[in-house]
């Protein structure tokens, strides 16, 4: 987990757990056996835990190169 964020100021616990649950969110949506309700939900997610980190600056990509 980095311990810092793309500007180089440490993170917080907080801003950590935020992270691990983005790329989590991220990899449950590389998966090829999720029920398209729960890819849905995924995605939704996703997006919205995307916001969050890049406003943070803690990682930066494009939405549409996760396929959201």
């Amino acid at each position: 987990m980095p311990t810092t964020d793309l500007l180089g100021r440490s993170t917080t616990p907080v801003e950590d757990e935020l992270l691990e649950l983005y790329r989590r969110s991220k990899a449950l949506l590389e998966r090829d056996d999720l029920p398209p309700c729960a890819r849905a939900g995924v995605r939704a997610a996703t997006i919205g835990l995307w916001n969050v980190v890049n406003d943070l600056a803690l990682e930066h990509e494009q939405l549409l190169d996760l396929g959201a």
